[in-house]
C-alpha cells in the first residue's frame, strides 16, 4: 500500500473496532454478568437489557469497521500474503473464516435465529473466538514484517 496516511487510518479503524468488540465481550463476561448475578431480579431487568442493546450498537459499528478496513487491507496486502507462500495465505484465510463465523454468531443471536440455552456460554465462546482471531492477526503481522525485512 503506497498511501501511508490511508494505511494508518485503516489500521486504526481495524484495531479500535476489534478492541471495542472483543474488549466489550471481555467486560460482559468478567464484570457485567458476575455483577448482575449478585443483584436482585428487578436490578438485573433494569440494567441488562439496556446495556445489551447499547453494546450491540457498538458491536455492529465495530463489525462494519472490521469488514471495511479488513477487505481493503486484504486487497492491499494480497501480493505480500502470496509472496509469503502457503503460511501467509493459510493464516489470512483462517483469520477471515473465523471472523465470518464470529460475525454469523453475532447476527444469529441478535436476530433471534438462535436462542441459546446458556447465553453466557455463547458469549464466552465468542470471546475465545475473538481472541483466537487476534492471535492470528498478531502472528500474521509478525510474519509480514519479517518477510518485508527479509
Amino acid at each position: 500500500m503506497d498511501n501511508l496516511i490511508l494505511q494508518i487510518i485503516l489500521r486504526f479503524i481495524h484495531i479500535v473496532s476489534a478492541v471495542l468488540a472483543i474488549g466489550g465481550l471481555g467486560f460482559v463476561v468478567f464484570c457485567l454478568l458476575p455483577a448482575a448475578k449478585g443483584a436482585d431480579e428487578a436490578a438485573r431487568s433494569a440494567i441488562l437489557p439496556p446495556a445489551v442493546m447499547r453494546f450491540m450498537k457498538i458491536v455492529w459499528l465495530a463489525i462494519a469497521g472490521l469488514v471495511v478496513s479488513g477487505v481493503i487491507n486484504w486487497i492491499n496486502f494480497a501480493s505480500t500474503y502470496k509472496a509469503m507462500g502457503p503460511a501467509g495465505n493459510a493464516l489470512i484465510g483462517t483469520k477471515v473464516l473465523l471472523a465470518l463465523i464470529l460475525f454469523a454468531m453475532v447476527w444469529a443471536e441478535s436476530t433471534g435465529f438462535i436462542k441459546p440455552k446458556n447465553p453466557r456460554g455463547l458469549i464466552v465462546a465468542k470471546l475465545h473466538l475473538g481472541m483466537l482471531i487476534i492471535l492470528l492477526a498478531v502472528i500474521l503481522r509478525g510474519l509480514r514484517l519479517a518477510h518485508a525485512a527479509g
